[in-house]
């Protein structure tokens, strides 16, 4: 395990200035856009949006995904992904998983030659288990990726509120180098070569989040039972990711726990608002014809339920995730019940 932490701005104080290329301006991409761009660099940022990239090139502002935020001025719109991530030393995929795939494709060719990817997305490539920072390394093989976990809302980065994050990677030099650029007064990153255990807890926690956003509006203020559903979360992501070749350590620290807490408890969170939603009696079809979308979290459950019983892991409350997804309408009996069989007492790190 690579152990390098970089105190924020000693390397923006250095003056180390690289093109960085953001491709997804949804509210997290932009936040990244915003925060890389106050550490000095040249930010060229995309959406398959046209819309939201005239919007911030007229007005300085994502209106859509992040209103209220006066981006840097160090941000450029591109109407054009090729335009984007030409001549980037750092290419940012944040897009939603599901459309990692055909984003990076028609780009592979174009790439500057030492050009670093950089994965934000928190979930599976589209229709498989796989994780994503494994399916660019099969996109683009000629390329170090990096994968970003760890706590970092993206509203709360656009305040300019420091976070905590883990950078990933098979390739340690690379993970350090993508460390010494995010370096800054937004981030302040670690290093760790668990690539498994940290792409896993960023999904992992996603479906959690969706389960205390139900809990939340279910019990009201009851810190009691939060607390032990926050436990016993916990206690099955450690077991489904050391089944998949991922560190415990790892899902105990920022990269598991530390998102976990962010997610499942940010007002911003969108898993979180989902979950509160299908509590108040919503169905996942009906919140996504209104909403237009479906958060991360609700599009892996079944995979990670999937994936633990090819692991003969256990995961009764990914499995009740799953169940309030289809038809089953979730309720405190319900939720209580799945937690009394969860064996919270005999977590152990």
């Amino acid at each position: 395990m690579i152990a390098a932490v970089h105190v924020a701005g000693e390397i923006a104080a250095a003056g180390i200035r690289r093109k960085i290329a953001v491709l997804g301006a949804g509210n997290m991409g932009t936040a990244l856009a915003h925060s890389l761009a106050g550490n000095g660099h040249e930010v060229a940022l995309w959406d398959h949006f046209p819309a939201v990239v005239e919007d911030i090139r007229r007005h300085r502002m994502n209106r859509r995904f992040l209103p209220k935020v006066a981006l840097h001025a160090g941000i450029r719109p591109c109407v054009s992904a090729v335009e984007c991530v030409a001549g980037a030393s750092l290419v940012v995929v944040s897009v939603p998983s599901a459309f990692v795939g055909s984003t990076l494709v028609p780009l592979v060719s174009v790439l500057a030659k030492d050009a670093v990817l950089l994965n934000v997305a928190k979930g599976f490539a589209l229709d498989s288990r796989e994780l994503i920072p494994n399916f660019l390394g099969r996109l683009a093989p000629d390329h170090p990726c990096v994968h970003l976990a760890g706590p970092a809302i993206a509203n709360e980065l656009a305040r300019g509120v420091p976070a905590y994050i883990t950078l990933a990677a098979g390739n340690a030099c690379a993970a350090i180098q993508v460390a010494e650029w995010f370096s800054g007064p937004s981030f302040v990153p670690t290093t760790t070569d668990d690539m498994a255990g940290a792409a896993l807890g960023g999904i992992l926690k996603n479906v959690y989040a969706v389960l205390l956003g139900c809990l939340e509006n279910l019990s009201g203020d009851a810190r009691n039972l939060e607390a032990a559903a926050v436990t016993a979360c916990l206690g099955e992501m450690v077991k489904i990711a050391a089944a998949c070749g991922g560190r415990a350590e790892t899902i105990y620290g920022l990269a598991g726990l530390g998102d976990l807490v962010a997610t499942g408890f940010s007002r911003d969170s969108h898993n979180r608002k989902f979950g509160q939603m299908l509590a108040s009696g919503k169905t996942a079809r009906e919140i996504e014809s209104e909403t237009g979308w479906l958060p991360e979290g609700a599009r892996a459950a079944a995979a990670v339920c999937e994936l633990a019983r090819d692991k003969r892991v256990t995961s009764p409350l990914a499995e009740w995730v799953v169940q309030v997804l289809g038809d089953v309408a979730p309720s405190l009996e319900n939720l209580s019940l799945t937690l009394r069989a969860t064996q919270i007492s005999e977590i152990r790190p």
